[in-house]
C-alpha cells in the first residue's frame, strides 16, 4: 500500500511538471501563420526573462505582421535565430494578461539583438500597455 502511494505521488508530480512547456517551444503553432525566417541575414534576438513568471513572446514586423513566437520560462533565456532584418514590435503574455511594448527592436544584417524582461526597482508592472487576446493572436 505504501509503495502504491509513493508511485502515485511520483506520477502526479511527473504529469503536473510535464504540462509546463520548455523554453523555446512554439506552443501556439496552430493559432499563428507560418513563421517568417531568413537564414541569409544571420540575425538573432536573445530574450532574457529575469521575471519570476513564464512568458510567451510574439514578434511582429513594423506592419504588425507575425514573425515568430517563443515560450520562455522564468529566469531563463532563449535566442531566436534566422530573423529577417527590420524593426520589430514585441508582444508578450505572462499567462495572465497580454501586453505590447511601445518600443521597437531594430535588428540588422549580421546582428544580435537583446530583449530583457525585468522588473525595475520602482516599477509595479511590466513596461508596456495591455492588449486584448485577439490582438495578441492576430495574424
Amino acid at each position: 500500500m505504501k509503495n502504491l502511494f509513493i508511485i502515485g505521488a511520483f506520477l502526479i508530480g511527473f504529469f503536473s511538471f510535464s504540462q509546463r512547456p520548455l523554453t523555446g517551444q512554439k506552443i501556439f503553432k496552430k493559432k499563428y501563420p507560418v513563421e517568417q525566417i531568413n537564414k541569409l541575414t544571420n540575425a538573432s534576438l536573445l530574450v532574457s526573462n529575469t521575471l519570476n513568471e513564464d512568458i510567451i513572446l510574439t514578434l511582429r514586423d513594423g506592419g504588425r505582421h507575425y514573425i515568430t513566437h517563443v515560450y520562455v520560462r522564468a529566469f531563463q533565456e532563449f535566442e531566436i535565430e534566422d530573423l529577417p532584418v527590420g524593426h520589430f514590435v514585441y508582444q508578450y503574455h505572462n499567462l495572465k494578461r497580454y501586453y505590447e511594448s511601445p518600443e521597437r527592436i531594430p535588428i540588422g544584417l549580421n546582428e544580435r539583438g537583446f530583449l530583457d524582461f525585468f522588473f525595475s526597482g520602482g516599477a509595479t508592472k511590466i513596461i508596456g500597455f495591455e492588449i486584448s487576446k485577439e490582438e495578441f493572436f492576430k495574424e
